[in-house]
């Protein structure tokens, strides 16, 4: 088996804030293989969008810190490395489709010059050709008549327009690796469908690894080989997604999936819920980060920080009482 073109080795991301240093990604570890897409999940303020944003170095400076770990990509740690250098890897190999498009792009520039602009970065070619390739990349993505869009403006597109402008940017210079962070935020089901499809055509077209962060467990299911449960700046579960929805193991992703609504759910059942919320970063537990939400918990787990432990060669997770936890029914996630 070939290298990971992306391998996360204990990232530990910080944040110097007001009330105290936080600790936003702790301990993080992943990879990425060419070709293949990572499904990113969990509950918001659990790290995920602060992970991709340290893969590109994007940080609020001076606030956020890169303090521990590596993040190698092609073999090369980008934690070292310089603006310049990263300059040369953000937007040439490594894209970027983050949640919100409009502030993504420019709304006091046109479409065409910010789609032409990042050619120009990464690229040997004149304004001519950059403009040109523009209307290419806008006609594979989807979006009609691009030649007129070249000479609008974000405000003037719908929300589905901006996204399949930010993918095109994203994609712009080809890159190895493209990380979407919430790429169908605020966009109606119809079109989250899609945009996600449009990611999963142009990333078979140019074979590029994809990370997929994303709040559906439903979406990870069809498009992911491999997914990573955070929780709370940790990892709860990772593995083959075969492997973790045909047996979630800790109590974090089985609440997840009980979570979901279902065709075969009657009219006025209630949705399973998790009892309570994600802990503030300033007010870690001393333990599981999930103890105080989990049905499960023990005196050990409020004392003690699970290590990451193997089930199988595909599929690890962070949870003391695993073996112990009752049989669960694998499509639901509902303990049996």
């Amino acid at each position: 088996m070939s290298d990971p073109i992306l391998q996360i080795n204990h990232l530990i991301t910080e944040f110097e804030t007001d009330e105290g240093r936080v600790r936003a990604v702790d301990d993080v570890s992943f990879s990425v293989n060419a070709g293949e897409t990572l499904g990113i999940v969990g509950e918001s303020g659990c790290g995920k969008s602060v992970t991709a944003q340290s893969i590109m170095r994007l940080l609020p400076q001076p606030m956020g810190q890169i303090v521990g770990g590596q993040i190698l990509f092609q073999g090369q740690d980008l934690v070292p490395m310089t603006l310049e250098q990263m300059h040369k890897i953000r937007g040439a190999k490594i894209g970027m489709v983050f949640q919100e498009p409009m502030t993504a792009l420019n709304p006091v520039h046109t479409i065409g010059r910010q789609l032409a602009e990042v050619m120009l970065l990464h690229k040997k070619i004149t304004k001519h050709e950059a403009l040109r390739l523009s209307v290419d990349m806008l006609d594979k993505v989807g979006i009609p008549s691009p030649d007129i869009r070249m000479g609008e403006y974000p405000h003037q597109l719908s929300g589905g327009m901006r996204q399949r402008v930010v993918i095109a940017m994203a994609l712009a210079c080809q890159p190895q690796l493209l990380i979407a962070d919430e790429p169908t935020t605020a966009l109606d089901v119809t079109i989250q469908a899609q945009i996600l499809e449009l990611i999963a055509d142009l990333q078979r077209d140019m074979g590029m690894a994809v990370i997929l962060i994303t709040h559906d467990l439903g979406v990870i299911a069809e498009t992911s080989r491999n997914v990573v449960v955070m929780y709370a700046g940790k990892v709860a579960e990772k593995g083959a997604v075969t492997d973790v929805f045909d047996n979630p193991s800790h109590p974090y992703t089985r609440g997840l999936l009980a979570s979901i609504p279902r065709l075969d759910t009657p009219p006025k059942a209630r949705l399973a819920i998790i009892p309570g919320m994600v802990p503030g970063l300033l007010d870690l537990p001393k333990g599981c980060r999930f103890e105080n939400r989990c049905a499960f918990r023990t005196d050990e787990c409020v004392q003690v920080q699970p290590p990451m432990e193997s089930i199988s060669t595909t599929h690890e997770l962070a949870c003391l009482r695993w073996r112990e936890l009752p049989a669960v029914d694998s499509r639901t996630g509902v303990t049996a």
